[in-house]
């Protein structure tokens, strides 16, 4: 039996079949290892069994109880099946072994900043993730059941697999493309399918998801700013902070990143993908990423990058957020509208500044860019872009 002891955490390699013929033997070797190690924790890799027969079982739920925490990982789907159908991965930590996959030859659908998403097939697509390891993909993936069972039309995995270093979840998405592409393939539809798009976010906007996710918008916001404090007067950290505070914190669905390429359309119907920024908060926070997206993103960084993470070319992406605003704002007067326009760029230029805030460590260290050099550079923005016009920000949310 191998074994690998760190940090207070002892793995142990289990083989073959563990039944009535072995179990005692292979108990008192992994209870002779915990004493002999110390351990605290035990992690029982499963990726060489065959069996585990209810004798084997029992070893696992005595481990279990003498131990602060312990779980089995890469059990292959029929020792899996075992621990469910016992009802035992309710009481122990059990992980599936990870199917291999490649995305060699595969559509790229979309990227962003935590992943990049292919399609695999006719029915499904893969999102692999970047640089997160398997609790992160696991609560994604748990975000996106919970807000399916809200009323959220959104995709649900219900695989995750490793791709390479890397691991991904698989969503089942039969005969669908992004909301971009099918705008591009069709864009004489493009009021029927923003006016669906503007359907989907005020779903998101008006469902409370406070009982499944505790990270708030608003703190977010203020955690990052705090970062260009000391490149701002005072004054204008005094201005700043006004801005965020005059936004009501709310327990509604922040997305955190609504564009065309996570939206996916499957049978005429919109559904999102790509959960793995959504938070609690006010509507502003999606607004203001729609309008930093296809307003300011395009004019910064030109149709290329438009296209490549959009998929849709600086014309469609014009055409797209002022129909959104139309619809989304419908029933305000051209002067409020006006009002809304103006205040609604100030925030997305805020979002501007944010963006280069929370990407601030990988741009540096990617790109050999002194770090005061970039937060520099975000104060700046704030100074021209967005202090200005705290008045006009604030009188949006009059809107909202």
């Amino acid at each position: 039996m191998e074994s690998i002891y760190n940090e207070g955490i002892l793995t142990i390699k289990l083989c073959g079949r563990i039944d009535s013929n072995n179990a005692a033997e292979t108990e008192k070797e992994i209870f002779d290892l915990i004493e002999t190690n110390g351990a605290k924790g035990v992690v029982l890799d499963a990726e060489n069994t065959e069996y585990i027969s209810s004798a084997g079982l029992r070893i696992i739920l005595k481990l279990k109880k003498a131990t602060d925490n312990s779980k089995v990982i890469n059990a292959s789907p029929e020792v899996y099946e075992i621990f469910e159908m016992t009802g035992f991965s309710e009481i122990i930590d059990v992980e599936k072994a990870l199917r291999e996959i490649s995305v060699d030859g595969c559509e790229k659908i979309g990227e962003g900043g935590f992943g990049i998403v292919y399609r695999l097939d006719d029915e499904t697509i893969v999102k692999i993730y970047k640089a997160v390891g398997t609790d992160t993909i696991k609560r994604e993936m748990n975000y996106a059941k919970q807000a399916f069972i809200k009323g959220i039309p959104t995709a649900i995995s219900y695989d995750m697999v490793k791709c390479g270093d890397r691991y991904g979840a698989v969503f089942e998405l039969i005969k669908s493309d992004t909301l971009a592409n099918a705008i591009m393939k069709e864009p004489e539809r493009l009021d029927e399918y923003v006016k669906k798009y503007t359907e989907l976010v005020k779903i998101v906007q008006s469902t409370d998801v406070s009982d499944i996710i505790s990270v708030r918008a608003n703190d977010l916001y203020r955690k990052e700013f705090e970062k260009v404090k000391d490149y701002l007067t005072e004054t204008e950290y005094g201005e700043l902070t006004c801005l965020l505070r005059a936004i009501p914190d709310r327990n509604t669905m922040v997305h955190g990143d609504l564009h065309a390429r996570n939206v996916m359309v499957q049978d005429g119907e919109l559904m999102l993908i790509d959960m793995d920024e959504i938070m609690c908060g006010h509507p502003i926070y999606d607004l203001c990423n729609l309008y930093f997206a296809y307003k300011v993103l395009p004019g910064q960084r030109g149709a290329d990058y438009t296209a490549k993470y959009f998929g849709m070319s600086m014309e469609m992406c014009e055409k797209f957020i002022k129909k959104f605003g139309e619809i989304y704002f419908s029933g305000l007067t051209s002067g409020q509208f006006k009002t809304m326009t103006d205040g609604m760029e100030i925030f997305a230029q805020m979002r501007y500044a944010y963006a280069r805030l929370i990407h601030i460590n990988a741009t540096s260290s990617e790109h050999g860019i002194p770090r005061e050099t970039l937060l520099e550079g975000a104060a700046q923005i704030l100074k021209e872009a967005v202090l200005p016009g705290v008045d006009a920000a604030v009188k949006t949310l009059e809107f909202i």
